[in-house]
């Protein structure tokens, strides 16, 4: 089924020194409404599962599911995840808001997190795993169950979480030397991540990716090992610490030159989300993942390095919209009312085509989930915002690929045409026009979450394929935090798009 999207003439207001502006759809009033109301319900539960009641100061709930599905755990990827957006907001608040309540909040659920992370590092040291132990219970203690372990992105994205808030510290004069210290052996909760990365990136093609189901040497945990280690050697320098930080930089650009030639697949036309396969799951046949767009999402920087606007994750993403189309009942929807207002909705996105996880157990099949499809409309936005900054768009076949889904898919009219191997600059229509669809579709991808999340706000880890309804993990960390991301990069794009 083709979906049906109402057409809108594209009013332009150009000036002669900054982009064209667009008027918005009749509908973006009503899903701008939704939006920033369940900002608030996914800030709000997001920020109850740090140091929930009954567990350690710091400890970060999966989620508040404690049966069918038990995750009543702190995985130290999703936590790292987690308080890696609870750091923009502390940055936003102080320069932006001055709402020193919200600021001192947002300051003792990091602290929280940073001390109970310290605790885990030490007495990880006993433990097999050591740092690439990945799941802990609520009060600290080590998991002992079998498990997919170790898991090495956790020490990476935990170091990146905390970077952010040193920086933070740092703009306020504060001492940062429990977070970052110039000894050896350290003492400190980031250098010791950062030096582990530093160590061990190359050391393990036996670990677990994100999903806790295959063995190998994985995308995401390469990007977020890169994003480290290069935001580390910014901050070793910084510091003073400046052996540390050509350490940390040469062992980037050793991730880099690796991932060059490791994950894409010329034939295939995607990113494989997984090389040398050791072991887990036998039929995940195809390695095309949606954790690969997660990593553009969480470790990207504006470094063209896989980002959002690079030709293979474009590509990437066109493989991923196309395999999902028929695998889900619910994507025979095509519109949906959002505080009674009728509006076009996207496709609705799952983990992999061959997934049978269906939040309960892997009887399969698998089902859409919430955080991958709030990461696609997010995707969409972040395209808006990196295009602007470059005031430029290049249209590779990559890129034409890409425009063409959205008409093929989504019904997206182009009133002008664009053109293989041609650049566009922020002054012309056709740029406009660009992210303006761009923008229409990103909200597609938002309405899609509010047609299948609950009147109160509440988000699950999964949406039944067939009924849509909640599955799986209630209240899950990472759907109100893939929530509250893509909001702060809707807000971004509208503005750019829109005008503010």
């Amino acid at each position: 089924m083709k979906h049906t999207v109402f057409h809108y003439f594209i009013p332009l207001i150009c000036f002669a020194t900054v982009a064209c502006t667009a008027s918005a759809p009749p509908y973006i009033g009503a899903l701008s409404s939704w939006v920033n109301t369940e900002n608030a319900v996914a800030r709000s539960r997001l920020l109850s599962n740090i140091s929930p009641v009954g567990a350690s100061a710091g400890a970060v709930a999966a989620a508040t599911s404690r049966s069918n599905p038990d995750y009543w755990y702190h995985w130290v990827r999703d936590a790292g995840i987690t308080l890696c957006e609870v750091s923009i907001w502390l940055n936003a608040t102080s320069t932006v808001d001055n709402n020193h309540a919200t600021a001192d909040v947002l300051n003792r659920k990091l602290e929280e997190y940073a001390e109970f992370s310290r605790y885990l590092q030490i007495t990880s040291s006993s433990s097999t795993y050591g740092l690439g132990s990945a799941k802990y219970q609520m009060d600290g203690s080590p998991f002992t169950g079998p498990w997919c372990m170790p898991q090495q992105d956790g020490p990476a994205m935990r170091a990146v979480s905390l970077i952010g808030y040193v920086h933070h510290l740092l703009a306020d004069g504060k001492n940062v030397s429990i977070y970052y210290d110039s000894k050896q052996p350290t003492t400190s909760i980031v250098k010791t991540d950062l030096d582990y990365v530093a160590a061990n990136w190359n050391t393990d093609n036996n670990n677990c990716d994100i999903w806790e189901e295959v063995r190998g040497t994985h995308f995401y945990t390469r990007m977020i090992q890169r994003r480290a280690l290069i935001e580390g050697a910014q901050l070793a320098t910084q510091l003073g610490d400046s052996a540390a930080g050509d350490q940390y930089s040469l062992q980037a650009e050793y991730i880099s030159q690796n991932m060059s030639t490791t994950f894409w697949d010329a034939k295939l036309g995607y990113i494989r989300t997984t090389a040398n396969r050791t072991g887990g799951l036998d039929y995940k046949t195809s390695n095309l993942d949606a954790q690969v767009l997660l990593a553009a999402l969480h470790s990207g920087l504006d470094d063209r390095f896989y980002t959002v606007e690079s030709d293979r994750m474009l590509m990437t993403v066109v493989k991923l919209v196309s395999v999902f189309k028929p695998l889900y009942g619910i994507n025979g929807v095509s519109s949906a009312t959002v505080n009674s207002v009728v509006m076009p909705v996207s496709l609705a996105l799952g983990r992999y085509p061959e997934d049978k996880y269906d939040g309960y157990d892997s009887s399969g099949p698998g089902n859409p989930w919430s955080l991958v499809t709030s990461g696609m409309a997010e995707y969409h936005y972040r395209l808006i915002e990196t295009w602007n900054r470059r005031k430029t768009i290049a249209v590779t076949s990559a890129v034409s690929g890409f425009l063409k889904q959205l008409t093929d898919e989504y019904s997206i009219h182009f009133r002008n045409q664009y053109a293989v191997d041609t650049t566009y600059n922020s002054s012309s229509a056709m740029f406009t026009e660009i992210l303006y669809n761009v923008m229409v579709v990103g909200d597609m991808y938002m309405a899609r979450v509010a047609l299948h999340t609950d009147n109160g706000g509440q988000m699950y880890e999964e949406w039944n394929l067939n009924t849509g309804f909640g599955q799986g993990a209630v209240n899950l960390t990472w759907s109100y935090d893939a929530h509250t991301s893509a909001a702060r990069h809707r807000e971004a794009a509208r503005c750019i798009v829109y005008s503010c």
